[in-house]
Protein backbone atom coordinates (compact mmCIF):
# COMPACT_ATOMS: atom_id res chain seq x y z
CA UNK A 1 0.00 0.00 0.00
CA UNK A 2 1.55 3.32 -1.12
CA UNK A 3 2.19 5.92 1.56
CA UNK A 4 0.84 9.41 1.04
CA UNK A 5 3.26 12.31 0.98
CA UNK A 6 2.60 14.58 4.01
CA UNK A 7 3.95 17.66 2.22
CA UNK A 8 1.65 17.07 -0.76
CA UNK A 9 -1.29 16.55 1.57
CA UNK A 10 -0.59 19.80 3.38
CA UNK A 11 -0.21 21.75 0.12
CA UNK A 12 -3.45 20.28 -1.20
CA UNK A 13 -5.47 21.53 1.76
CA UNK A 14 -7.57 24.65 1.23
CA UNK A 15 -6.22 27.78 2.86
CA UNK A 16 -7.15 28.07 6.51
CA UNK A 17 -8.95 30.97 8.16
CA UNK A 18 -5.75 32.95 8.95
CA UNK A 19 -4.54 32.72 5.34
CA UNK A 20 -7.99 33.64 4.01
CA UNK A 21 -7.98 36.70 6.27
CA UNK A 22 -4.58 37.74 4.95
CA UNK A 23 -5.78 37.37 1.35
CA UNK A 24 -8.91 39.39 2.10
CA UNK A 25 -6.88 42.07 3.87
CA UNK A 26 -4.50 42.25 0.90
CA UNK A 27 -7.41 42.74 -1.50
CA UNK A 28 -8.85 45.49 0.69
CA UNK A 29 -5.48 47.27 0.77
CA UNK A 30 -5.23 46.92 -3.00
CA UNK A 31 -8.64 48.55 -3.45
CA UNK A 32 -7.72 51.30 -0.99
CA UNK A 33 -4.59 52.02 -3.04
CA UNK A 34 -6.24 51.78 -6.47
CA UNK A 35 -9.49 53.68 -5.95
CA UNK A 36 -7.85 57.08 -5.23
CA UNK A 37 -5.54 56.57 -8.21
CA UNK A 38 -8.49 55.77 -10.50
CA UNK A 39 -10.37 58.80 -9.23
CA UNK A 40 -7.32 60.97 -9.89
CA UNK A 41 -7.09 59.62 -13.46
CA UNK A 42 -10.82 60.19 -14.00
CA UNK A 43 -10.74 63.72 -12.57
CA UNK A 44 -10.30 65.48 -15.96
CA UNK A 45 -13.29 63.59 -17.37
CA UNK A 46 -15.37 64.41 -14.32
CA UNK A 47 -14.69 68.09 -14.98
CA UNK A 48 -14.73 68.28 -18.80
CA UNK A 49 -17.94 66.34 -19.45
CA UNK A 50 -20.12 68.45 -17.11
CA UNK A 51 -18.64 71.61 -18.62
CA UNK A 52 -19.76 70.40 -22.05
CA UNK A 53 -23.33 70.14 -20.77
CA UNK A 54 -23.57 73.74 -19.60
CA UNK A 55 -26.33 76.09 -20.67
CA UNK A 56 -23.94 79.03 -20.72
CA UNK A 57 -22.00 80.41 -23.68
CA UNK A 58 -18.64 80.30 -21.91
CA UNK A 59 -16.68 77.61 -20.10
CA UNK A 60 -17.23 77.68 -16.40
CA UNK A 61 -17.15 75.28 -13.50
CA UNK A 62 -19.46 74.39 -11.93
CA UNK A 63 -21.58 74.54 -15.08
CA UNK A 64 -25.09 75.87 -15.53
CA UNK A 65 -27.00 72.61 -15.95
CA UNK A 66 -28.06 71.17 -18.37
CA UNK A 67 -28.02 71.55 -22.19
CA UNK A 68 -26.64 69.88 -25.30
CA UNK A 69 -26.19 73.11 -27.24
CA UNK A 70 -22.38 72.82 -27.16
CA UNK A 71 -22.50 69.53 -29.08
CA UNK A 72 -24.98 71.04 -31.55
CA UNK A 73 -22.72 74.05 -32.00
CA UNK A 74 -19.75 71.74 -32.54
CA UNK A 75 -21.40 69.81 -35.37
CA UNK A 76 -22.86 72.99 -36.89
CA UNK A 77 -19.41 74.60 -37.08
CA UNK A 78 -17.80 73.40 -40.31
CA UNK A 79 -14.32 74.39 -39.17
CA UNK A 80 -14.48 72.04 -36.19
CA UNK A 81 -15.97 69.19 -38.21
CA UNK A 82 -13.39 69.65 -40.97
CA UNK A 83 -10.59 69.57 -38.39
CA UNK A 84 -11.99 66.34 -36.96
CA UNK A 85 -12.11 64.78 -40.44
CA UNK A 86 -8.55 65.92 -41.16
CA UNK A 87 -7.38 64.39 -37.88
CA UNK A 88 -9.09 61.13 -38.82
CA UNK A 89 -7.42 61.06 -42.27
CA UNK A 90 -4.05 61.91 -40.75
CA UNK A 91 -4.44 59.18 -38.12
CA UNK A 92 -5.43 56.54 -40.68
CA UNK A 93 -2.41 57.37 -42.85
CA UNK A 94 -0.16 57.33 -39.78
CA UNK A 95 -1.50 53.92 -38.72
CA UNK A 96 -0.88 52.44 -42.17
CA UNK A 97 2.71 53.73 -42.23
CA UNK A 98 3.40 52.71 -38.63
CA UNK A 99 2.01 49.21 -39.20
CA UNK A 100 4.02 48.70 -42.39
CA UNK A 101 7.26 49.88 -40.78
CA UNK A 102 6.75 48.46 -37.28
CA UNK A 103 5.56 45.01 -38.32
CA UNK A 104 8.29 44.67 -40.95
CA UNK A 105 10.98 45.71 -38.50
CA UNK A 106 9.63 43.41 -35.79
CA UNK A 107 9.55 40.39 -38.12
CA UNK A 108 12.98 41.15 -39.55
CA UNK A 109 14.63 41.39 -36.13
CA UNK A 110 12.76 38.44 -34.56
CA UNK A 111 15.09 35.55 -33.89
CA UNK A 112 18.00 37.18 -35.71
CA UNK A 113 21.42 37.85 -34.25
CA UNK A 114 23.93 40.12 -35.94
CA UNK A 115 26.40 42.82 -35.11
CA UNK A 116 24.60 46.12 -34.68
CA UNK A 117 21.15 44.70 -33.84
CA UNK A 118 20.93 46.84 -30.72
CA UNK A 119 21.89 49.91 -32.74
CA UNK A 120 19.13 49.16 -35.28
CA UNK A 121 16.60 48.73 -32.46
CA UNK A 122 17.73 52.01 -30.91
CA UNK A 123 17.27 53.80 -34.24
CA UNK A 124 13.73 52.43 -34.55
CA UNK A 125 12.91 53.65 -31.03
CA UNK A 126 14.50 57.06 -31.61
CA UNK A 127 11.19 58.95 -32.22
CA UNK A 128 10.17 58.16 -28.62
CA UNK A 129 13.42 59.58 -27.19
CA UNK A 130 14.00 62.63 -29.39
CA UNK A 131 12.10 65.74 -28.20
CA UNK A 132 9.01 66.48 -30.28
CA UNK A 133 10.21 70.01 -31.02
CA UNK A 134 13.34 68.63 -32.68
CA UNK A 135 11.29 66.17 -34.74
CA UNK A 136 8.82 68.91 -35.66
CA UNK A 137 11.57 71.22 -36.90
CA UNK A 138 13.21 68.42 -38.89
CA UNK A 139 9.85 67.45 -40.43
CA UNK A 140 9.13 71.07 -41.30
CA UNK A 141 12.46 71.50 -43.12
CA UNK A 142 12.12 68.15 -44.90
CA UNK A 143 8.56 68.58 -46.16
CA UNK A 144 9.17 72.19 -47.07
CA UNK A 145 12.03 71.03 -49.30
CA UNK A 146 9.73 68.37 -50.79
CA UNK A 147 6.96 70.95 -51.41
CA UNK A 148 4.61 69.02 -49.10
CA UNK A 149 4.46 71.57 -46.28
CA UNK A 150 1.01 72.62 -45.16
CA UNK A 151 -0.75 69.42 -46.28
CA UNK A 152 -2.41 66.76 -44.18
CA UNK A 153 -0.33 64.14 -46.00
CA UNK A 154 2.84 65.64 -44.54
CA UNK A 155 1.33 65.52 -41.04
CA UNK A 156 0.29 61.90 -41.60
CA UNK A 157 3.78 60.92 -42.77
CA UNK A 158 5.35 62.59 -39.74
CA UNK A 159 2.87 60.94 -37.38
CA UNK A 160 3.57 57.58 -39.03
CA UNK A 161 7.20 57.96 -38.00
CA UNK A 162 6.07 58.87 -34.49
CA UNK A 163 3.81 55.80 -34.20
CA UNK A 164 6.29 53.26 -35.60
CA UNK A 165 8.10 52.61 -32.29
CA UNK A 166 4.84 51.79 -30.52
CA UNK A 167 3.89 49.25 -33.18
CA UNK A 168 7.41 47.82 -33.10
CA UNK A 169 7.30 47.37 -29.31
CA UNK A 170 3.86 45.71 -29.50
CA UNK A 171 5.04 43.34 -32.24
CA UNK A 172 8.23 42.46 -30.37
CA UNK A 173 6.17 41.71 -27.26
CA UNK A 174 3.80 39.47 -29.21
CA UNK A 175 6.67 37.54 -30.81
CA UNK A 176 8.30 36.67 -27.47
CA UNK A 177 6.39 33.38 -27.29
CA UNK A 178 7.06 32.39 -30.92
CA UNK A 179 10.11 30.16 -31.30
CA UNK A 180 12.18 30.63 -34.47
CA UNK A 181 12.30 26.83 -34.76
CA UNK A 182 8.60 26.82 -35.70
CA UNK A 183 9.32 29.15 -38.62
CA UNK A 184 12.20 26.99 -39.80
CA UNK A 185 10.05 23.86 -39.48
CA UNK A 186 7.30 25.39 -41.60
CA UNK A 187 9.83 26.45 -44.23
CA UNK A 188 11.42 23.00 -44.30
CA UNK A 189 7.98 21.48 -44.96
CA UNK A 190 7.57 23.61 -48.07
CA UNK A 191 5.62 26.61 -46.75
CA UNK A 192 6.26 29.79 -48.70
CA UNK A 193 6.71 33.25 -47.15
CA UNK A 194 3.00 34.09 -47.36
CA UNK A 195 1.99 30.74 -45.85
CA UNK A 196 4.48 31.19 -43.01
CA UNK A 197 3.20 34.71 -42.39
CA UNK A 198 -0.43 33.58 -42.38
CA UNK A 199 -0.25 30.31 -40.44
CA UNK A 200 2.77 30.80 -38.16
CA UNK A 201 3.23 34.51 -37.55
CA UNK A 202 -0.29 35.94 -37.84
CA UNK A 203 -1.95 34.07 -34.91
CA UNK A 204 0.80 35.40 -32.66
CA UNK A 205 0.89 38.86 -34.23
CA UNK A 206 -2.82 39.69 -33.97
CA UNK A 207 -2.78 41.07 -30.40
CA UNK A 208 0.33 43.12 -31.14
CA UNK A 209 -1.08 44.47 -34.39
CA UNK A 210 -4.32 45.49 -32.66
CA UNK A 211 -2.49 47.16 -29.77
CA UNK A 212 -0.07 48.86 -32.14
CA UNK A 213 -2.93 50.22 -34.25
CA UNK A 214 -4.62 51.69 -31.19
CA UNK A 215 -1.42 53.27 -29.88
CA UNK A 216 -0.46 54.67 -33.29
CA UNK A 217 -3.96 56.07 -33.87
CA UNK A 218 -4.12 57.64 -30.41
CA UNK A 219 -0.63 59.10 -30.75
CA UNK A 220 -1.48 60.69 -34.08
CA UNK A 221 -4.93 61.94 -33.10
CA UNK A 222 -3.59 63.53 -29.92
CA UNK A 223 -0.34 65.02 -31.25
CA UNK A 224 0.01 68.83 -31.25
CA UNK A 225 3.63 69.91 -31.64
CA UNK A 226 4.41 68.38 -35.06
CA UNK A 227 0.97 69.29 -36.37
CA UNK A 228 1.53 72.87 -35.20
CA UNK A 229 4.71 73.11 -37.29
CA UNK A 230 3.17 71.49 -40.38
CA UNK A 231 -0.32 73.00 -40.28
CA UNK A 232 -1.93 75.32 -42.80
CA UNK A 233 -5.41 76.88 -43.06
CA UNK A 234 -6.49 73.83 -45.09
CA UNK A 235 -4.72 71.30 -42.84
CA UNK A 236 -5.62 72.08 -39.24
CA UNK A 237 -6.09 69.05 -37.03
CA UNK A 238 -8.59 68.88 -34.19
CA UNK A 239 -5.97 69.22 -31.40
CA UNK A 240 -4.64 72.38 -33.09
CA UNK A 241 -8.19 73.71 -33.37
CA UNK A 242 -8.67 73.03 -29.67
CA UNK A 243 -5.35 74.68 -28.84
CA UNK A 244 -6.35 77.80 -30.75
CA UNK A 245 -9.76 77.77 -29.08
CA UNK A 246 -8.11 77.85 -25.64
CA UNK A 247 -6.26 81.01 -26.67
CA UNK A 248 -8.87 82.93 -28.63
CA UNK A 249 -12.34 81.36 -28.39
CA UNK A 250 -12.97 79.70 -25.04
CA UNK A 251 -16.48 78.36 -25.65
CA UNK A 252 -18.25 75.13 -24.59
CA UNK A 253 -17.46 73.70 -28.05
CA UNK A 254 -14.00 73.00 -26.69
CA UNK A 255 -15.43 70.90 -23.86
CA UNK A 256 -17.78 69.19 -26.33
CA UNK A 257 -14.82 68.19 -28.54
CA UNK A 258 -12.95 66.91 -25.48
CA UNK A 259 -15.97 64.88 -24.38
CA UNK A 260 -16.36 63.34 -27.84
CA UNK A 261 -12.69 62.35 -27.87
CA UNK A 262 -13.07 60.85 -24.41
CA UNK A 263 -16.11 58.82 -25.49
CA UNK A 264 -14.25 57.63 -28.58
CA UNK A 265 -11.30 56.49 -26.46
CA UNK A 266 -13.60 54.62 -24.08
CA UNK A 267 -15.34 52.84 -26.97
CA UNK A 268 -12.05 51.82 -28.59
CA UNK A 269 -10.52 50.53 -25.36
CA UNK A 270 -13.71 48.65 -24.50
CA UNK A 271 -13.75 47.02 -27.93
CA UNK A 272 -10.10 46.04 -27.52
CA UNK A 273 -10.77 44.51 -24.11
CA UNK A 274 -13.74 42.53 -25.46
CA UNK A 275 -11.74 41.21 -28.42
CA UNK A 276 -8.79 40.26 -26.23
CA UNK A 277 -11.04 38.45 -23.76
CA UNK A 278 -12.74 36.52 -26.55
CA UNK A 279 -9.43 35.47 -28.06
CA UNK A 280 -8.06 34.40 -24.68
CA UNK A 281 -11.26 32.38 -24.10
CA UNK A 282 -10.95 30.74 -27.51
CA UNK A 283 -7.29 30.01 -26.88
Amino acid sequence: MARSDPAAAVSARPPGPPQSRRIAAGRILLWIACVPLLLYLMLPALIVVPMALTKGQFLQFPPIWISLHSFRDFFDDHSWVDSALISAKVAVLAVVIALAAGVSAGLALHGSSFVGKRAVTAIILTPIVVPLVVLALADYLLFDALRLGGSWVAIGLAHGLLGTPYVFIAIQTSLVGLRPALVRSAQSLGAGPLAVLRHVYWPTLRPGVLSGMIFAFATSFDEVVIALFLQSPSATTLPIRMFNSIQYDLTPKLAAASSLLLCFAVVVLTAQAVLMSRRSAEG
